[in-house]
């Protein structure tokens, strides 16, 4: 069976993460959302994929290439225009019309364990060729609800209902369907849902119930969100031979290290957390549970670091507190930059996008979001709930400077 993976979309709502990478680049707990899925397929039997991809696909590309290190087959077909799933999918007609059936991935939708090897399994089992992973979200937001018949047949998809959720399942984002979808897509004017309703009106597709736990990044914080659900995974610490770790070091809970990751005396850590390649946590550090630090940071002296993830390349100076925060690539910090977590009056945190009015998180800790490539001075305290730009520099905080003039 061959695989067709979406990853064109931009995510605009992830910004300022989206504006310089896939939303399927994402990079949590060691691997991006892509790599995470890409070899959840190979587990699954699947060698052979095809990705459609758009907005920054060069960073998709340069990465897995034609998947060789992954062992698999990888076509990209490009979508030019946001034109929607249908026409994303439609992109595939010439290469998997033929195919008695293929495995569809929305690359966005992230799930604990393996749901395409559950899925696979199934279609083994079912006489019905369309199967649909259906799935408890564990995340905010407007889903469409699925209705399950007691033969496990989808009998009903309200499209996001106004009074709110009311069925306990939603799609997946994972589908088996019979090469034919691309006829139905044709009639549908590569409308997905339509093809989707029709499918279920005609009593042809059901469902393979995954318990475990699933999410769909749509805001920065659920990055969060995420990289909890997979650092819950861990049941042991990973520690290779490369890795140092000075005298005075305490570590509890399920830790996985990199190759080459430097631990200075002093510090403590608590899992289950990440640290990656080539990382340099400093004297006296303080690293908290559910954090991943991405490969090549530097942690500075005395700085603590709570439920938040580092992309990787990141340099943070010296005393400084980050906390329910998330660091794009080689941001920048200066010593004693505090990321502020919580509202002295207790009250839930908002968020404020641009463009767009103020959110209501539900959260009552939640630090900074800070775009790739950041500089951001010494000295500064970053609101709840503050973003800053990809690029963006702001100079160090002086309270005395001498100048001549």
């Amino acid at each position: 069976m061959k695989a067709l993976v979406l990853a064109a979309a931009r995510s605009p709502k992830l910004a300022p993460f989206s504006d310089t990478r896939p939303k399927t680049m994402i990079n949590m707990a060691g691997q991006s959302i892509l790599a995470r899925q890409l070899t959840s397929l190979k587990q699954a039997g699947i060698t052979e994929v095809y990705i459609v991809v758009g907005h920054q696909s060069e960073m998709i590309e340069q990465t897995f290439g034609f998947g060789r290190d992954l062992g698999l087959k990888i076509t990209y077909l490009q979508q030019n225009k946001a034109l929607g799933i249908g026409n994303a999918v439609y992109l595939a007609r010439p290469y998997l019309e033929t195919e008695e059936r293929f495995l569809l991935v929305y690359a966005d939708a992230l799930m604990a364990g393996n749901p395409f090897k559950s899925l696979v399994e199934r279609s083994k089992q079912q006489t019905t060729a369309n199967i649909a992973t259906v799935s408890h979200p564990s995340s905010d937001g407007a889903y469409g609800n699925v209705y399950l018949s007691g033969d496990m047949g989808i009998s009903k998809l309200v499209e996001k209902p106004e009074a709110g959720r009311y069925s306990n399942y939603i799609f997946g984002g994972s589908f088996i369907l019979e090469g034919t979808v691309f006829d139905r897509l044709e009639r549908e004017d590569q409308r997905m849902l339509a093809v989707l309703q029709g499918l279920i009106a005609e009593k042809k597709i059901e469902a393979s119930l995954w318990e475990d736990s699933w999410m769909d990044i749509s805001r920065p914080w659920h990055i969060l969100l995420a990289n909890q659900m997979l650092l819950k995974e861990l049941t042991q610490s990973i520690v290779p031979n490369s890795v140092r770790i000075d005298r005075s070091v305490n570590i509890t809970g399920p830790v996985v290290f990199g190759e080459n990751v430097h631990v200075a005396a002093g510090s403590s850590i608590t899992g289950p957390c990440y640290i990656g390649d080539n990382c340099y946590i400093g004297n006296s550090c303080l690293i908290r549970n559910y954090s991943s630090i991405g490969a090549g940071c530097t942690i500075g002296y005395g700085t603590e670091v709570k439920n938040s993830v580092l992309f990787g390349d990141a340099r943070i100076g010296r005393l400084s507190f980050i906390g329910d925060s998330v660091l794009g690539q080689r941001v920048s910090l200066g010593s004693a930059t505090m990321t502020i977590n919580h509202n002295i009056t207790g009250e839930a945190i908002s968020f404020c996008p641009q463009g767009e009015p103020a959110i209501e998180t539900s959260l009552d800790k939640l630090g900074a979001f800070i775009g790739d490539d950041a500089k951001i001075g010494t000295g500064h305290n970053l609101a709840p709930g503050s973003w800053i730009n990809p690029g963006a520099i702001i100079p160090d905080h002086f309270t005395f400077q001498n100048k001549n003039q």
